[in-house]
């Protein structure tokens, strides 16, 4: 159900803005007939507006058009999904930039305008949009550099999820990628600020602690019954470790095993179950 909705929204996003500008390109071409046919007086003010609009829109329709035409073909040679998403992009920014240049060249605007145009924009947007510029600079650098893949399960500061996109301003991850439309979206400008730790694909090598008071009596008993009430929980090829330990001189109980993704927050709760029944009467939890 959420890729058909995943689906229909693409689609959408596509679709609309398309039809959108076809209707404002037939209501102008409306206005001109209207205006030749002297049912409508325009002034030429007004014309010149309408002819530069109706230009940008034919402009931007036909830029559309053709890359919906022509990228899935093209970057069908690049195997790496992170190679597609940065040869596309700077594929439509190369054809919308030769747009924008030849809009401005129909307007009379000459090549050394452009040139100065260019200069002191980039320089007001360099100070307006430092973040947003980081971000984007984060993108090349991840798609280039590849710390992570998507389908990776990553963690950075307090987020942690799989990889779904690799956006231009934005990484996308999902903790519970089964679990509906919601997500996580993680500026790129972070990737350069702190640490990244790739956990795994589809499976993660996890540990639980969980501090003592004491050791009982009993204890490398309950440890092999804790192991065989653990074990049927998991694939048998999984790695298992269970031990005491001492670390920042407090007494623990370390539950280390290799794990599915998918389904970590499940096996983590009865791990976590099956310690406290075995071991209620020695564990010390912080109020």
């Amino acid at each position: 159900m959420a890729k058909i909705r995943s689906k229909r929204s693409k689609f959408s996003s596509v679709f609309v803005p398309i039809v959108t500008v076809v209707l404002l390109l037939a209501a102008l071409e409306v206005l001109k007939y209207l205006d030749g046919s002297k049912v409508l007086k325009m002034s030429d003010m007004l014309k010149k507006v309408v002819d530069v609009i109706s230009l940008m829109l034919a402009i931007w329709l036909s830029i559309s058009i053709f890359l919906r035409l022509t990228k899935k073909s093209l970057f069908k040679i690049f195997i790496e999904p992170e190679e597609r998403i940065f040869y596309s992009k700077l594929y439509s920014w190369s054809l919308y930039t030769i747009g924008f240049l030849f809009i401005l060249s129909k307007l009379g605007v000459s090549l050394g305008n452009i040139t100065l145009f260019a200069g002191l924009l980039a320089t007001g947007l360099a100070f307006a949009i430092r973040d947003v510029l980081l971000s984007f600079f984060g993108w090349m650098i991840l798609l280039r550099k590849k710390p992570f893949r998507i389908g990776d399960y990553i963690r950075i500061g307090d987020d942690e999820g799989k990889v779904l996109h690799i956006g231009t301003f934005y990484v996308r991850i999902d903790r519970a990628e089964n679990s509906g439309d919601d997500f996580t979206q993680v500026p790129n400008r972070y990737f350069m600020e702190k640490s990244i730790e790739v956990i795994g694909k589809t499976t993660i090598f996890d540990n639980i602690k969980f501090p003592l008071s004491a050791l009982p009596e009993n204890c490398a008993v309950l440890i092999e019954d804790l192991k065989k009430q653990i074990a049927p929980l998991t694939d048998h090829e999984m790695l298992m470790q269970i031990y005491t330990d001492v670390r920042d001189e407090k007494l623990l109980l370390v539950v280390e095993l290799e794990l599915e993704l998918e389904r970590r927050q499940t096996f983590r709760s009865k791990v976590v179950e099956a310690v406290y029944n075995k071991f209620k009467e020695v564990l010390v939890f912080d109020n």
